[in-house]
């Protein structure tokens, strides 16, 4: 799975190598996934004696799926995403419609907004998702890999982020993996 992992992290860097773009992802993803998770955590699902937020429940499986891909990574996004629930639990929790859909439509606009300028400004190129929509869920890991790579606590995804061009040969070879 490492191996996998590591090649649809490659795919993803290579669409992103201007440092401007990455600020632009390090903004706009959390803020795509907040706006994503907001609607979805008002309702709550009976479970188990307990009422649930829908979002948690449908979050589970990318947050299992990023696991089994890397542990670290993994462990570090839902780490990231837990102050992003939080936030979202106190708009939820204010009782206001009006507060919660305009809190979503802000943060879906800006948040699209900051990848499309990322990609247009800075990159110069489309995004990663247009030639393979999977490495839509591999946005936040990127994020999650970068800031690890940063800390200095995986330097061996440092090299899987290399500086190369993506290749009709590599485009295939994620397609197929």
């Amino acid at each position: 799975m490492h191996r996998l992992f590591c090649r649809h992290l490659a795919f993803y860097a290579r669409y992103h190598q201007n440092p401007r773009n990455c600020l632009t992802h390090y903004l706009g993803i959390p803020m795509l996934f907040v706006a994503a998770i907001l609607p979805l955590e008002a309702v709550r699902i009976p479970l188990g004696g307990h009422l649930l937020p829908l979002g948690i429940l449908l979050t589970l499986p990318a947050v299992i799926g990023w696991t089994v891909l890397d542990l670290g990574v993994g462990a570090m996004l839902a780490l990231l995403l837990c102050p992003l629930f939080a936030l979202v639990e106190l708009i939820v929790r204010s009782g206001s419609p009006a507060l919660l859909w305009s809190c979503f439509a802000g943060l879906f606009v800006a948040g699209w907004s900051l990848q499309f300028m990322g990609h247009a400004v800075y990159e110069r190129r489309r995004p990663a998702f247009v030639d393979d929509l999977s490495q839509t869920l591999i946005g936040p890991m990127f994020v999650a890999a970068k800031l690890l790579v940063a800390l200095g606590l995986r330097p061996d995804l440092a090299a899987a982020m290399g500086k190369k061009e993506p290749t009709e040969s590599g485009r295939r070879a994620v397609e197929s993996g």
